[in-house]
């Protein structure tokens, strides 16, 4: 790999791979638990990339993430959540299969699904679909039965048998909620019978509440958490925030980070297969995170809604076979990814020291909520007050406004201050179904 020259567009590669973890937080990298390593795979591959310090999310939650990481769209620039059914923006799956790539997606994140239009430009897409569940032999039956007992007597009944199934087993008798190993093995498969240019987009779901992860995992770093266990202290982090104890906090860490260890060891898998089979040297292969996750800083769990750097700062590794070794002790924006892998410039341009600043946001269309972080300050403006933060080394504290000198200030305001041209995404979900999704990741009693 080089340090330094103008790289090639994607034609001269052979194999494109995008790797997002939902809810990977930026300081899980390099990170250790009871000195064993969390992330050795994202460790080995970092120390031969482009690694930024942080990557910068979109938005702190997949809704505010996705659109924008696609489609190098900022977030509220679309009107309402998802993609177009065609046309302008474009996809990074569309600018690849157009210049001779297969192209697959697996993830099981309810809005990454086909019904938002986020399947555009993928050959193969495998989401939480009954589709996806016809095409996988994945208990497409589910579904089926669960429209045909909606609104009646037996959804209360079959609710309440859910959530014991949940609390004792881990598992969903409703979604799909496959282990990373599968949809691992998934991707394996596509890739072993692909022959020529592929992308492949994997976004895995076990580093989102609820954090679980294999026995083996657990065993790893010392301890061994039943389902239930597990569950109880997710439903606390979504719907019982008072009741969290100081004692809870460590205990949703250590699931947490026993399945980030569970999603580098299969993202390993890939990486060991392109190996094997003589192809990562002519691999792009970019590792990320849609967005953080809070464990009580500035008194928030879980994510959304708000700009905090654990809820936006996220790892960002680029390994380009010719392009930049190196880590940079500065951010960079994800909505870069596209013009990054289709044309190699955007995050390639920013590999001598970062972008001065980043423009973070949840977009109008859910709570119109912005910021722009800095290289020392971060500016977010709510609509009803603006909120400084400090930031450096990994931390992140508020100070008052007047803080900030007052050329950066100014320039912070300035970026804030942005016009969008809209992209009309028209919708056609219902209500009721974008509320089921919700419910499926936790965020509704269904």
């Amino acid at each position: 790999m080089t340090n330094s020259g103008e790289l090639p567009p994607v034609d001269d590669l052979d194999t494109v791979i995008l790797l997002s973890a939902d809810s990977l937080r930026a300081d899980r990298v390099h990170a250790t638990r009871n000195d064993e390593p969390l992330t050795p795979t994202l460790d080995e591959l970092a120390a031969e990339a482009l690694e930024f310090n942080p990557g910068i999310a979109p938005g702190p939650s997949t809704r505010d993430t996705i659109p924008s990481m696609l489609t190098g769209k900022f977030s509220s620039q679309f009107d309402e959540y998802g993609l177009p059914t065609g046309g302008s923006p474009t996809t990074i799956a569309e600018e690849l299969s157009d210049r001779g790539f297969a192209t697959a997606g697996l993830s099981q994140n309810n809005f990454t699904g086909r019904r938002y239009n986020i399947d555009r430009g993928f050959d193969y897409f495998d989401d939480v679909s009954a589709e996806a569940r016809k095409e996988n032999n994945s208990g497409a039956w589910r579904l089926y039965v669960r429209d045909l007992i909606e609104d009646t007597p037996l959804m209360d009944a079959a609710s309440h048998a859910n959530n014991l199934a949940m609390e004792h087993l881990g598992k969903s008798l409703f979604h799909r909620d496959d282990g990373a190993d599968v949809i691992t093995d998934r991707a394996l498969d596509w890739m072993g019978e692909t022959d020529g240019k592929r992308f492949l987009w994997v976004h895995y779901m076990d580093t989102h509440h609820p954090y679980l992860s294999p026995k083996r995992i657990q065993k790893q770093y010392g301890r061994v958490f039943p389902p239930k266990k597990i569950k109880q202290l997710s439903q606390k982090t979504r719907s019982a925030q008072d009741e969290i104890t100081d004692a809870d906090v460590p205990d949703m860490e250590y699931v947490y980070d026993c399945s980030v260890r569970y999603v580098d060891e299969q993202i390993g898998r890939l990486l060991d297969h392109l190996r094997s089979e003589g192809e990562f040297e002519n691999s792009l292969i970019i590792v990320t995170g849609d967005h953080g996750e809070g464990f009580g800083e500035f008194g928030k769990f879980g994510h959304a809604h708000e700009l905090w750097d654990t809820l936006v700062a996220v790892p960002l590794i680029v390994r380009h076979p010719r392009g930049p070794s190196r880590t940079v002790d500065g951010q960079a924006p994800l909505r870069l990814l596209k013009e990054s892998i289709v044309d190699g410039t955007g995050l390639f341009e920013l590999s001598d020291g970062g972008a001065d600043y980043v423009y973070t946001e949840v977009p109008n269309y859910r709570e119109d909520i912005k910021g722009v972080r800095g290289t020392e300050y971060k500016l977010i403006d709510t609509g009803d007050e603006r909120i400084a933060t400090r930031i450096g080394d990994g931390d992140e504290e508020t100070v008052p406004v007047s803080e900030i000198p007052e050329s950066k200030r100014e320039q912070l305001a300035a970026e804030l201050d942005r016009e969008f041209e809209s992209v009309q995404v028209a919708s056609d979900v219902e209500r009721r179904e974008f509320k089921k999704d919700l419910a499926a990741l936790g965020y509704l009693d269904e």
